[in-house]
């Protein structure tokens, strides 16, 4: 991921994020917390912070929240639970050497990347009353300033459930 002229991996971007959205979501406290969910909610931008690169270069974080395809009724407990359970996941798969953190970009025909925005492929989810909602993180860097965009969207749970028939047709 590209931070001015230098690269970061998706590891070493996904750690930097897990770690910020820590320190600005989850260990400010509740009033701060509920402030920003609100920004998010009512679709604003936020700034997060501004990372020191290695060169001295500076980067900021922003963050928007895509809810729409949140199911019930969203709020700040329902919110930073799912924050809580998309860090948890992504630290455990972070730790874990063996396995690569899934990042899924955008391709063209012949498989080239279309552009440096990627979604990576770790939820966190949760479950309101046996309703699954399931919360990831994307990340877009801009190509005209130091500015990385983190993308926290719930997408629908739907998607990732095989059904009885291809089930069937797959082990067949």
């Amino acid at each position: 991921m590209a931070a001015g002229e230098k690269t970061l991996t998706d590891e070493q971007f996904a750690t930097i994020s897990v770690n910020v959205l820590h320190q600005t979501l989850i260990e400010v406290s509740r009033t701060v917390g509920k402030r920003i969910f609100r920004e998010l909610e009512a679709g604003t931008r936020v700034a997060l912070t501004q990372l020191r690169m290695e060169d001295g270069g500076q980067v900021r974080l922003d963050l928007t929240l895509d809810h729409t395809e949140f199911r019930g009724a969203l709020n700040f407990s329902l919110f930073r639970d799912s924050v809580l359970a998309l860090l948890a996941k992504m630290t455990e798969t972070l730790k874990d050497e063996d396995t690569p953190l899934p990042a899924l970009r955008m391709m063209d025909e012949s498989g080239q990347a279309t552009s440096e925005r990627r979604l990576f492929g770790v939820p966190g989810v949760i479950a309101i009353e046996g309703v699954p909602n399931m919360l990831m993180m994307g990340a877009t860097p801009s190509a005209a300033e130091p500015v990385v965009l983190i993308e926290l969207m719930y997408v629908d749970p739907e998607q990732f459930v095989q059904s009885d028939a291809s089930e069937a047709s797959s082990s067949s």
